[in-house]
């Protein structure tokens, strides 16, 4: 994303109290980047903890580090991904905002979690989601959509479900997604859901 664009990303999220994480390291560790966590932000808090520990083992490395303030270092920095979170309502709010003011020059994803009222928003280059990834390695590797199968959760998922020939929603999804026409619905995460699909759409 241009700086012009990442710098007003911010500006807005912040303004709607969202608690913003920067990815700048295309081709690092994908370190985050915040400078303030919302004392109410109990999910986010668990995140960052989960995150720091993905590096642990790599002396003096870390998946997450504070700045003082993130609107000094996207000016100097190649932003990746910007991502926002807070509760479920002011996160609807903010996504109905964003996708107002930038109309189509991101991409904005909603990851849901309606029993813990929380929701985190990626708001990525236009060109990026999952679907746009899924259909360029189906390319690569001389494969159609309809030779594609897709397994997913949450509503960060739709372009790549919407791409696939065969799209499987696990069963702990949102009911929204579980609910959409031409989608399969797999056992939950807890059931073992995607070996199930697995077992069902390609050994059988």
């Amino acid at each position: 994303m241009t700086t012009e664009t990442s710098l007003e990303v911010v500006r807005v999220g912040k303004a709607f109290g969202g608690d913003a994480l920067v990815s700048t390291d295309p081709h690092g560790l994908g370190t985050l980047l915040y400078d303030r966590i919302s004392d109410d932000n109990i999910p986010l808090k668990k995140y960052l903890r989960w995150s720091e520990s993905l590096h642990g083992v790599e002396i003096g490395r870390s998946g997450v580090a504070h700045v003082e303030l993130l609107e000094d270092i996207l000016a100097d920095h190649e932003i990746v991904h910007i991502s926002f979170s807070g509760n479920c309502g002011s996160m609807r709010e903010l996504e109905s905002t964003l996708n107002d003011e930038f109309q189509g020059n991101v991409t904005i994803l909603a990851t849901i979690y309606p029993t813990l009222d929380f929701t985190l928003l990626d708001i990525l280059p236009p060109d990026a989601s999952k679907g746009h990834g899924v259909s360029r390695l189906a390319e690569l590797s001389g494969l159609t959509a309809e030779n594609v199968m897709c397994i997913g959760d949450n509503f960060n998922d739709l372009k790549m479900l919407e791409y696939a020939g065969t799209a499987v929603v696990m069963g702990n999804a949102d009911a929204k997604l579980r609910q959409m026409p031409n989608f399969y619905t797999t056992l939950s995460n807890d059931e073992s859901g995607v070996a199930a699909a697995i077992e069902r759409f390609i050994f059988n």
